[in-house]
């Protein structure tokens, strides 16, 4: 579970940063799909 947050976090560190259109939006949908798989970890 510490290294899914520590994945988003790092990722949505570089969203932060990012420049591009094109890159902020496949940034978050990773950050997305990283979410959902802890959820599921969750539910499970």
């Amino acid at each position: 579970m510490k290294k899914i947050n520590k994945k988003y976090s790092e990722i949505m560190r570089q969203v932060d940063n990012a420049v591009g259109r094109k890159e902020v939006v496949s940034l978050l949908k990773k950050a997305s799909m990283i979410m959902s798989k802890s959820e599921e970890n969750l539910a499970a």
